[in-house]
């Protein structure tokens, strides 16, 4: 497991070579007005990174689509990226053939299997992710590979300065730091929360801590945890008394929710239930996303040792697979 979590840096230098290999032919979209990211699991969290950034970063309307249905939204304007590390998810060759019919445009992220086929067929553009990764840890080809396609056609301002911060902190490894984090987490209810920049990470700081701590953990976005979830950390007290609410601050979030996280955090430890605040390191917009994406990541390991279970096994989601394949 340690290689892929060593390998983030590495991959986002590689991503850039990927990019450059992709050539969108003339009758692409020259000035889209909206994407669909398509995908699941590990496939689909960078598309949330994505369109985090693209609220600041790009006129283009960015949606999240984390189902088998294609929205009726989509037309001749709108890029549709369906992301798949196997290229072979269920849901994204449903979204695939739904959205032929549409004239969309299409770019498919994946490292092989059925859509790369049809990427070939169709001649649609491909960005080719290397084999060999469980889905979750390609996270770093899957966001920079478009996110270098997109630099290339300004559809995204991002500096060069912020590429190469990136890539510095994310050569340090946060061991230390994750293995004090997990043992004050062992055997607690772990709930997240986190707003701007830090939304996709309290997302994605639930999904590994489930994909590997095999552990639940709940999320919720900041300010909307203000307007009713703040109220429920009260019952039932057993469960109260052994759970820890994580709050990951950016440096650049408003005074004013500073204010009321203030609030609702010593509300919390009234109640009985521990409080940790994080704050993201870096300066810029990537690096203060992905440090934080590495310390979960870290952490979600550090913890699966502290349980004794292998954080690479997926027994339960493979059986899934498995569920559809026999039909």
């Amino acid at each position: 497991m340690e290689i892929y979590l060593k390998d983030l840096s590495n991959q986002i230098k590689k991503a850039q070579s990927i990019a450059s290999g992709v050539k969108l032919p003339g009758t692409f979209v020259k000035r889209p007005a909206k994407v669909l990211f398509c995908g699941m699991g590990g496939s689909a969290i960078s598309g949330d990174i994505l369109g985090t950034i693209a609220q600041s970063r790009s006129r283009i309307h960015w949606t999240v689509n984390r189902t088998a249905r294609l929205p009726q939204w989509v037309d001749s304007k709108t890029i549709v990226i369906l992301s798949s590390y196997s290229g072979n998810t269920h849901e994204v060759e449903s979204i695939f053939q739904q959205a032929v019919a549409r004239k969309a445009h299409f770019l498919l992220v994946a490292s092989g299997g059925r859509l790369a086929e049809e990427a070939f067929r169709r001649k649609i553009p491909f960005l080719r992710l290397p084999q060999g990764y469980p889905p979750r840890f390609a996270i770093g080809y899957g966001t920079f590979a478009l996110l270098f396609l997109f630099i290339r056609h300004r559809w995204f301002s991002v500096t060069a300065q912020e590429i190469r911060e990136v890539v510095r902190l994310t050569a340090r490894y946060p061991r230390d730091r994750a293995k004090t984090l997990a043992k004050r987490l062992f055997q607690k209810n772990i709930v997240v929360y986190g707003g701007g920049l830090m939304q996709p990470v309290a997302l994605r700081w639930r999904t590994q801590f489930a994909e590997n701590a095999k552990t639940l953990v709940s999320c919720e976005a900041l300010p909307e945890m203000f307007h009713h979830e703040v109220e429920g950390w009260i019952f039932p007290r057993f469960k109260v008394n052994r759970s820890v609410a994580i709050f990951l601050a950016d440096k650049n979030e408003p005074g004013w929710l500073g204010k009321k996280k203030k609030v609702a955090m010593r509300a919390i430890r009234k109640h009985g239930a521990e409080v940790i605040e994080i704050k993201a390191s870096g300066s810029g917009v990537l690096g203060r996303i992905f440090s934080m994406v590495m310390l979960g990541d870290w952490t979600s390991c550090e913890l699966a040792n502290l349980y004794k279970i292998d954080p690479m096994a997926i027994c339960v989601i493979d059986q899934i697979k498995k569920a559809v394949r026999s039909v």
